[in-house]
């Protein structure tokens, strides 16, 4: 074999060489060839030397490979968290939602069995019952109206009744403060029923007031001039009293009526620009609020304007 075969043959065995992988004979046959043939020595310590950083590249790119493994896993093990603990957070107010806060309940659902004043505390109380299959009552709660001044709602909610749990149907709910307001059953949807109202529930002293009002204003046409309550009490120097706004009927005969506490007329209203204020308690005391000054004054002659 010549010399040039015999370098090409020891250079392809050299690999196996480097890697310890060759017999013992190939092993001996290469190193004496390297021992006198530069050129396949110098292609020796060249293969030699470029194989460690391949090796090292080799397990960087693993190494590399592995530390991205863990942050796929580690973020999808975070995903996989957040979805838990969202899917958990969701089932939790589902439960809270259906067993235990409820949803409020319409007006039809919901029967008021018992309505009661108390005229020196000023509380009224009602008692009721809920008409819902497997329902209970979760709660009962009042409001403020924000759109209307001295209205109070009512809301009742019903939840879902668990295994463990009895059907709660009847409630009881105080409301303080309640002189000159009124009550409607409510729920969110506007949907909404009266309950109570301190003029309806007081006929024989509103009319005392009225009458009292026409007989001290003259001026005042029991048959053209329409008295409607204001809802609300409304203090002056410190005293209880009530509103009336003053309408005046226009029209050929045309007269007046009250309709489910409304005011109904075959002619036309024409409102005053005043209203009167009258105390709850003898002696009557009467004042006539001028919407154009803002002020109370006890001059009647404003009724003639």
């Amino acid at each position: 074999m010549n010399k040039d075969h015999s370098c090409d043959i020891i250079q392809d065995l050299l690999p196996g060489y480097i890697d310890g992988i060759l017999s013992e004979a190939g092993t001996d046959v290469v190193k004496g060839h390297l021992e006198e043939c530069e050129e396949c020595n110098r292609v020796y310590l060249e293969m030699k030397e470029g194989l460690g950083p391949v090796e090292e590249q080799k397990e960087t790119l693993a190494l590399d490979g592995f530390k991205k493994v863990q942050q796929h896993t580690k973020k999808l093990k975070r995903m996989i968290g957040i979805f838990a603990g969202l899917l958990t957070l969701l089932l939790v107010s589902i439960f809270l939602k259906v067993f235990v806060i409820g949803e409020c309940l319409p007006t039809h659902e919901v029967n008021a069995t018992d309505i009661s004043y108390d005229e020196e505390t000023g509380y009224l109380t009602i008692r009721g019952m809920i008409d819902r299959s497997s329902c209970r009552v979760s709660r009962v709660v009042w409001q403020e109206s924000e759109d209307e001044a001295d209205v109070v709602n009512v809301l009742v909610y019903g939840a879902e009744t668990l295994p463990f749990q009895q059907d709660k149907t009847d409630f009881t709910l105080s409301i303080p403060d309640m002189k000159g307001k009124k009550a409607y059953l409510a729920c969110p949807d506007y949907d909404r029923l009266e309950l109570y109202s301190w003029e309806h529930g007081h006929y024989e002293k509103m009319a005392e007031l009225e009458n009292e009002i026409y007989n001290r204003l003259p001026e005042l046409d029991r048959e053209k001039n329409a008295l409607s309550y204001i809802s609300g009490i409304e203090y002056v120097n410190g005293i209880e009293g009530i509103w009336y706004y003053v309408d005046t009927v226009i029209g050929e005969n045309a007269t007046y009526w009250r309709f489910n506490g409304q005011l109904v007329t075959d002619g036309d209203f024409e409102p005053q620009d005043f209203a009167i204020w009258i105390s709850l308690d003898r002696p009557y005391q009467i004042l006539i609020y001028d919407f154009g000054t803002g002020e109370y004054t006890e001059d009647f002659s404003l009724v003639n304007r």
